[in-house]
């Protein structure tokens, strides 16, 4: 995170001077990138950092934060090319309407200091590409060396040819357009991958293959009934419904053992383990059980609160405290 911070600032300066030399729009779509990504390091740097702390304020932790970092990141990517975009059509407006060409002057440290800077962003790819499976951080930083990398072979590219070919004076600007058109396409891939996590995508079926192997070889007293792996932020959580005719005690030590062992996976944050003793018809919890059954209300309460009258927090009443409101009375 710290080297790919330090190179960014490095590049990013270099671009800026590039730019200042070339006034190439390509460049300045390629500075654009770099700023972003300083701005994208640090918000992913400060979402690491409290996830990494803990508050009574958030019981199970911070770690969705994360993946809130990452689709912050896509957003303020996304705003810096819209800016790029309405600058390069500008000049083509001005060039094309009223013959006002932009100003365009590469030399050669331009072209040594954007070469340099690719070569460096592809070292960088290689090393944030072989740990995008740690965290969505490293998958994010990976995506924006992957994108410096696109936009600094574009800008050089565009760059030349503007500058070589007066006659096709645009290219530089469309160019430029078109290198930020694709960063906005990679990050608005990766904000769906997101979002789907914080939606609830569920796991793999392989994964889920493998929790359903590890679950079923536990104890040989034990019937797995059903498994349910989906993302709750970055990684999974996974709740293990469990049938079990023995004690309380031993139930839980068996349950909990189930637990640690499927939290031992690195995909996965938190593991639930439900014991039950059969098998239910429908799920248990409200929001499941009225999409099976296809309710309007997603969030209507289970037959036994409304019939026990417990209203609006579905509390069934408590045969001893009746029983103790019966004594107090006589």
């Amino acid at each position: 995170m710290v080297s790919s911070l330090i190179a960014n600032v490095m590049l990013l300066v270099a671009k800026i001077v590039a730019f200042i030399l070339s006034q190439s729009k390509s460049v300045l779509a390629s500075a654009a990138d770099s700023f972003v990504d300083i701005a994208s390091q640090v918000v992913i740097a400060v979402a690491e950092k409290y996830m990494r702390s803990a508050d009574p304020r958030f019981p199970v932790g911070r770690t969705r934060l994360e993946t809130v970092g990452v689709v912050a990141c896509a957003i303020i990517m996304t705003i810096a090319t819209i800016e790029v975009i309405q600058s390069a059509a500008q000049d083509l407006l001005a060039g094309f309407l009223h013959g006002q060409l932009p100003p365009l002057d590469m030399g050669w440290l331009m072209y040594a200091i954007l070469g340099a800077a690719t070569a460096v962003k592809v070292v960088l790819f290689i090393y944030c590409f072989a740990l995008k499976n740690q965290s969505d951080s490293m998958l994010a930083l990976a995506e924006d060396h992957s994108n410096d990398i696109v936009s600094n072979l574009g800008a050089i590219a565009c760059g030349a040819i503007a500058s070589i070919s007066p006659k096709v004076w645009w290219v530089d600007s469309v160019g430029a357009i078109l290198i930020s058109l694709y960063i906005i396409w990679s990050w608005a891939r990766i904000l769906q991958g997101q979002v789907n996590k914080i939606v609830g995508l569920g796991a793999p079926v392989e994964f889920v293959t493998t929790l359903e192997e590890l679950a079923n070889a536990h104890d040989a007293n034990m019937e797995v009934d059903v498994i349910r792996a989906y993302h709750f932020g970055a990684r999974f959580i996974i709740e293990v419904i469990m049938p079990a005719t023995m004690s309380v005690r031993e139930s839980h030590d068996i349950a909990l053992q189930l637990q640690h062992r499927v939290e031992g996976f690195d995909e996965v944050e938190r593991a639930f383990v439900h014991v039950d003793y059969e098998r239910r018809v429908e799920p248990e919890h409200k929001v499941d059980r009225n999409l099976q059954r296809n309710t309007m209300n997603l969030f209507e309460p289970h037959e036994s609160c409304t019939l026990h009258g417990s209203g609006s927090g579905g509390a069934l009443p408590s045969p001893r405290n009746n029983a103790l409101e019966e004594k107090l009375s006589k």
